[in-house]
């Protein structure tokens, strides 16, 4: 098992591949790793991420990898620790670049909750009218899990329940424990009240600029316009 490894990066091992030595994770190390991930309706494909393919090219990714390695280590220590908005186009690797957040989590033993946002709303909303207990269950995994990480946001049918009942007492709930979340999304941030707000209506607009404040209080707002070229 992993407890009994003795190579100098635990759960790794040495692979020659394409002409060059890399680390390879081995089966006690993927195994670890599904132990400490809890994963709604991202395809599993995407768990299968790993740091050895993830490419550093553009200059948003090699911030987002530095950051990460120190938020990691800054939650390790007990420290303040802010998450991340990533936004940006189509096809620019966002989710990708969320499940390797997850990977680097994973292989520092913290547990994490990745989900595909649009999805997750749906069972919410359903077990909300059919199933109160399984609903409940699910908002408390949300709201203590030690890290969140939200796959395409702003995707979703936003609603004045779940604004009211659903994303504003998850966010005061994180933000008041000091618990990071992670979000992607096309959306950016300057158009973010709006869509929260879903219509003009002065009270929806103020609800709205009181959850967009709590968001960009606990995240750092990263581009990852510059990674277009790539698809992952």
């Amino acid at each position: 098992g992993k407890m009994s490894c003795v190579n100098t990066q635990n759960g790794f091992y040495v692979d020659y591949k394409k002409g060059e030595f890399i680390f390879s994770r081995c089966k006690y190390k993927v195994s670890n790793r599904n132990q400490l991930v809890t994963n709604y309706y991202l395809a599993n494909s995407f768990l299968e991420a790993t740091l050895e393919s993830y490419d550093l090219t553009s200059e948003s990714r090699k911030r987002i990898f530095k950051a990460t390695k120190q938020f990691i280590w800054d939650l390790k220590e007990n420290k303040k620790v802010y998450g991340f908005y990533l936004y940006g186009g189509y096809s620019i690797g966002k989710t990708y670049t969320l499940a390797i957040i997850s990977c680097m989590l994973c292989d520092n033993n913290i547990k994490n909750i990745i989900a595909y946002f649009p999805d997750l709303v749906t069972k919410l909303r359903n077990d909300y009218y059919s199933d109160k207990d399984s609903y409940e269950e699910l908002v408390e995994k949300l709201k203590s899990v030690k890290v969140l990480l939200i796959d395409d946001f702003g995707s979703e049918n936003m609603t004045e329940w779940l604004r009211d009942e659903v994303l504003g007492p998850l966010l005061n709930y994180r933000m008041s424990m000091n618990l990071p979340i992670f979000i992607t999304s096309n959306v950016e941030p300057k158009d973010l009240k709006s869509h929260i707000a879903i219509d003009k209506n002065p009270d929806n607009n103020f609800k709205a600029e009181r959850i967009v404040n709590r968001l960009t209080s606990i995240v750092k707002v990263v581009s990852m316009d510059d990674s277009k070229k790539y698809v992952r």
